[in-house]
């Protein structure tokens, strides 16, 4: 199904409102005056991430919501997490991302580089999304457009998702607002870039309706550096009873990269004009339930899509053709039997289904790997329980686990614990947890259209685990100023890597280990109604040294202010230290010699709210600057990235 042509954008930088009543004395008689309303105080929103929180059992997640997308001029969701902490990208082009690696992607203090199989995973609205196949995420699947917010956990939460080491979760919009809606936005800008988004919906009663479709692409700033970006997506909810929502939702995705190639003397092969396409449908059915005691819900869901890389006819390697199917189910129960304590459990089953070709030039498909299936049956429960044990101070401790078991690689187990102390605005944590990744399709595939004297020695692998510790504390007080310090240590080992003869035979193994340990500051100060700013130090020492996207030092910042009503101007910037780049490559002992110098990076936004709108549906003009100090930067040597680029854009919401 084709996607509209058109392009798309969230535009605009979205607040929210607080309406203050004032009563009047009159002093010269006992009577009191009438009710008098003030002016609407318009605050604005949080620059860079929209909140931090550590939950009981003493995870934490940052989100990213839709204001931040919009301030920060996102264009894919690598754009809107540049500015995360503890998060760093890698790219090639201004829209879209090419492959699941170096040309596009996301990296979790220095986890996520593996390749092929990658430890972090990509979810939509808690379902797995990504390359069913070579099993790593595709961000192009992700509809950044047409999300309510973007949720980061920079380690693995066993009571909340298995089988990754940290992970990206993209939510879906919602409907809050009684009656109906729309919005349409466009924008254009340097490169050849182009927007358009439109959104409609409503709620009605008992029922909830979304509709939206976005559409983005660019010529890019190099020749063969063009992207798409196309999105149509469709949610319904329904409460038939008190305490029951029903859902669905059906999102359809088509997306394309090209690879503009190395600058000439980057000593990396050439690829110019290679290109990476993605589609997909992904349908996914829901039942949520509440009662006194607790809650639950289940999800149904059915992913299923391309992934194709074509090459033969530039840089003479085979095209790579293949396509995959994600079908699952998630439970999850939580129930509160007694005061202040709380269980929660939950099954989780997952089957992944795929075949790929490789078509060599001037040939016919060759080298058919599939159809092939891989199951996974998780299930996992916990207990948490929160006690007063002093004037003011609260405890809570947890403890949970949760149990494998795969069709071909064994079992294993992940315990998780944790404690958070609280303390009127003082907050601290600490937890431990066992992550866990199985390998996917690609060990299988790998072994036929890569490698074939790998022959079957993939099913003798188990699964890749990382050791999790982290400790932390914040201080928030609230809507004024919020400080959080973390320290964390992820010790990985038994990661999957094929090792060559000598001795022969070719097999796969868990044989590599690594570690990184660090830790992450972060402020938000808000001085005034007008005025919030955000900072972020991230530091991360990675083992082995070469582990690329994994720069030892990061910085970010970014500030977001009103001088008059009408008017927001936001700001964001970063600098990262040199680091390594490219794959981590699943050859033993394979060495990454790319490196990549520091850069600065400064963009800013400046949004004109238009007089009308209508649900909370706001309209503006803006103007945004990309790279305003026109920095020359890579995230891989022999790619430049964009100088100074400009994008102006429209929204209308009816």
């Amino acid at each position: 199904m084709p996607i509209l042509q058109t392009t798309a954008r969230f535009s605009g930088a979205a607040t929210f409102s607080a309406f203050c009543l004032a009563r009047v004395v009159n002093a010269a008689t006992p009577a009191p005056a009438s009710p008098q309303v003030l002016p609407r105080v318009d605050v604005v929103a949080s620059p860079i991430v929209a909140e931090s929180i550590v939950d009981p059992f003493a995870f934490g997640t940052t989100t990213v919501g839709a204001e931040q997308i919009e301030a920060l001029n996102a264009q894919d969701l690598a754009s809107a997490l540049r500015r995360t902490p503890g998060v760093s990208i890698a790219r090639y082009n201004t829209i879209g991302a090419f492959g699941g690696a170096e040309g596009g992607a996301v990296f979790l203090r220095g986890l996520g580089s593996s390749r092929p199989g990658g430890e972090i995973k990509t979810t939509f609205d808690g379902v797995p999304v990504g390359n069913g196949v070579f099993n790593h995420p595709l961000l192009d699947l992700l509809p950044l457009d047409l999300a309510g917010s973007i949720e980061v956990s920079r380690r693995a939460q066993p009571l909340a998702q298995g089988n990754m080491f940290a992970g990206v979760n993209v939510t879906a919009p919602r409907v809050v607002n009684e009656g109906a809606f729309g919005r349409a936005a466009v924008s254009a800008g340097s490169f050849g870039t182009i927007g358009e988004k439109v959104e409609a919906g409503g709620r009605f009663g008992a029922t909830e309706i979304y509709a939206g479709e976005s559409y983005r692409r660019s010529d890019g700033h190099r020749p063969d550096a063009d992207g798409r970006l196309g999105n149509a997506l469709v949610r319904v909810g329904w409460k038939p009873v008190s305490g029951l929502e029903l859902g669905y939702l059906v999102h359809r995705s088509d997306n394309r990269a090209t690879d503009p190639g190395p600058v000439a003397g980057a000593g990396l092969p050439p690829t110019r004009g290679d290109r990476f396409l993605t589609d997909g449908w992904l349908q996914l059915a829901t039942a949520q339930w509440a009662r006194a005691s607790g809650e639950g819900g289940v999800r149904l869901y059915h992913n299923a899509g391309h992934a194709n890389w074509f090459r033969r006819t530039t840089s003479a390697n085979p095209d790579s053709l293949s396509r995959y199917r994600l079908t699952g189910a998630r439970w999850r129960e939580t129930e509160r039997p007694w005061e202040s304590g709380e269980l929660v459990g939950g099954v989780d089953l997952d089957w992944t289904k795929g075949e790929t070709f490789s078509v060599p030039p001037g040939a016919a498909r060759t080298l058919a790997f599939g159809p092939e299936q891989f199951r996974l049956l998780s299930a996992y429960t916990g207990v948490r329980q929160t006690w007063n044990a002093a004037e003011g101070i609260t405890v809570t401790p947890s403890a949970g686990a949760r149990y494998y078991r795969h069709q071909f690689f064994g079992t294993a187990w992940s315990p998780q614990v944790g404690l958070v102390v609280q303390k009127g605005p003082w907050q601290g944590h600490a937890s431990f947890s066992r992550a866990i990744n199985f390998p996917g399709l690609e060990v299988a595939a790998f072994s036929t259209v890569a490698i074939p004297a790998l022959g079957q020695s993939w099913r003798a692998l188990g699964p890749e685990r990382l050791e999790q510790w982290e400790v932390g504390v914040a201080y928030d007080l609230t809507g004024k100023a919020r400080i959080d310090a973390t320290l964390f240590v992820n010790d990985g080992r038994n990661r999957f890597v094929f090792v060559p003869p000598p001795p022969p035979p070719f097999r796969f193994v868990n044989v590599e280990s690594f570690r990184t340990r660090g830790g992450e500051v972060t402020l938000t100060l808000r001085p005034g109604q007008t005025v919030s700013l955000f900072a972020g130090l991230s530091y991360l020492e990675p083992q082995p040294a070469d582990l690329p996207y994994a720069p030892r030092w990061s910085l970010v910042g970014g500030a977001t202010w009103r001088p008059v009503r009408a008017v927001t101007v936001s700001v964001d910037s970063s600098y990262v230290s040199s680091q390594r780049s490219g794959a981590q490559a699943r050859a033993a002992n394979a060495i990454n010699t790319e490196r990549v110098a520091a850069f600065a990076v400064v963009n800013a936004r400046v949004a004109y709210r238009l007089p009308f709108e209508h649900r909370s549906r706001h309209s503006e003009l803006f103007l945004a600057v990309e790279n305003m100090l026109d920095r020359n930067y890579r995230y891989r040597p022999g790619y430049p990235m964009p100088g100074i680029g400009y994008t102006v854009g429209a929204s209308v919401g009816f």
